[in-house]
């Protein structure tokens, strides 16, 4: 994994006073991480338009139109005219390399391959004006390449769209990953992200940090490692059966499929089970991980005994969130995986917080960071950018598509991390690799983007293979 920041700028003052780099240095070597991307990606002579603000974002791109003049066709649209004494002295050294002002923005636009965003950088906090909304507008609209500098314009460094923000096809983001760049509203805009290193490797660029972005190799799949054992040895699961059965049957099949020995489903009713899932009218003490709230119910939630739960690894989810039980159940043995309502209503419960959906999507890292620092329980708020939440430390999952937002798809991933937790998973790790399996399952997914199932996923978390 890597680590995530709020705000780099820290970093830079560190490594500008430890190794006596000035911002002018910093400066060069973010615009040539620029310069050299647009030299790989583009044929020579191309026309390049750099869209520069007035601080060092603006200068970056002004600097890096310099490196690029004379290889390209370099033009610039300045925003603004009160500038850093940075962004001048680059503007002026562009200038002196022939670096031509536009003076025809339509035509800029229409005729450039390849257009730089450095409007604004990771500062702003405000929102944006007619006058950029209009620019950044444009840029949208243009069909060259967008590469985006540090940060696409009108996204803070928490994530937030400021107005409007120019939808890049590429982030070239300097020294380290910016947490804006993972949220969910963020994940329409930052196009893929780069980062370039500044004149300095990442291991003395970086500090530690309470932010970290997932990758690939984080997932830990069950894999059987040795030959005599018996189903015993992988845990049996059990999952509460409900008003909507059909949560706990997929909550089952994929509890069985990521190599839960036994799979048990907990109802009175009359169930047709797939035959390799059994059913039980109670929980045993030989069930050692169970899943709680999938489909349950507002019926099923207030015939609830949290008694019989105690003691036993859990995964909550869904209806258990609309009550005052969830607050008995919440220790080191659980994982949550709430959607955004569940996550506010869990919010009210805990007294954290009183807020709606929109309010918790513009502040999610912030509030699932609060919530964990006072439950020892592992957070899996999903979204976008599904976040992991343990004792103040935010792991976020990247990984995430469109496809999934369907019913059924939270069901299949609670019984991932259940299979997890009944092999022995610590409920941190487990969360992680079931949220990275649950997303990498559908690599390989072939269909249109409305088309998935649920059991589509299953299918995928069958086949995975670490890389």
């Amino acid at each position: 994994m890597k680590n995530l920041y709020v705000d780099t700028r820290i970093l830079d003052e560190r490594v500008s006073e430890k190794f006596n780099l000035s911002e002018e240095i910093l400066m060069e070597n973010a615009a040539a991480a620029i310069a050299n991307f647009v030299r790989k990606k583009f044929k020579k002579g191309m026309r390049v338009l750099g869209i520069c603000g007035g601080g060092n974002n603006g200068a970056d791109v002004l600097c890096a139109l310099r490196m690029l003049e004379g290889e390209f066709e370099c033009e610039f649209i300045l925003s603004s005219k009160n500038l850093k004494p940075l962004a001048t002295k680059q503007l002026e050294r562009a200038k002196s390399a022939s670096v031509r002002e536009s003076k025809d923005v339509e035509n800029s636009f229409n005729s450039a391959k390849c257009v730089i965003d450095g409007l604004f950088g990771s500062g702003l906090n405000r929102i944006l004006d007619e006058k950029y909304i209009e620019l950044i507008s444009k840029i949208n609209k243009s069909s060259a390449y967008t590469i985006a500098c540090d940060m696409p314009s009108g996204l803070s460094s928490d994530g937030k769209v400021l107005g409007a923000c120019v939808k890049a096809d590429i982030t070239i983001t300097m020294g380290a990953r910016k947490l804006g760049l993972y949220s969910d509203a963020a994940k329409d805009f930052v196009g893929k992200i780069k980062v370039a290193d500044l004149g300095i490797s990442a291991q003395n660029y970086e500090c530690e940090s309470d932010y970290h972005l997932l990758e690939k190799c984080d997932l830990m799949l069950p894999n059987r490692k040795y030959q005599c054992v018996n189903k015993g040895d992988f845990g049996h699961v059990f999952i509460l059966s409900g008003e909507h059965i059909g949560a706990s049957m997929l909550c089952a099949k994929a509890a069985f499929a990521f190599g839960s020995g036994l799979v048990s489903v907990i109802s009175n009713e009359s169930l047709n089970l797939p035959t390799q899932i059994m059913q039980d009218s109670k929980i045993s003490n030989k069930m050692n991980a169970g899943a709680v709230g999938m489909g349950l119910g507002k019926k099923g939630v207030e015939e609830l005994e949290v008694q019989i739960l105690k003691g036993k690894k859990l995964v909550l989810d869904a209806d258990i969130f609309y009550s005052t039980k969830v607050l008995d159940l919440l220790d080191e043995n659980c994982v949550l995986t709430p959607h955004p309502k569940e996550f506010c209503s869990l919010l009210k419960l805990c007294n954290i917080a009183d807020i709606d959906v929109k309010t918790l999507q513009e502040n999610r890292f912030a509030y699932a960071k609060s919530w964990s620092e006072k439950f020892k329980a592992v957070l899996v708020l999903k979204g976008a950018n599904t976040i992991i939440a343990k004792e103040g430390q935010i792991f976020v999952m990247p990984y995430g598509k469109n496809i999934l937002a369907k019913g059924g798809s939270g069901d299949v991933l609670s019984g991932l991390v259940l299979a997890l937790l009944a092999q022995g998973y610590e409920p941190l790790d487990a969360a992680i690799s079931a949220t990275l399996a649950h997303a990498l399952s559908l690599r390989n997914f072939g269909k249109n983007s409305y088309a998935l199932e649920p059991t589509d996923i299953i299918k995928g978390v069958k086949c995975l293979r670490k890389k």
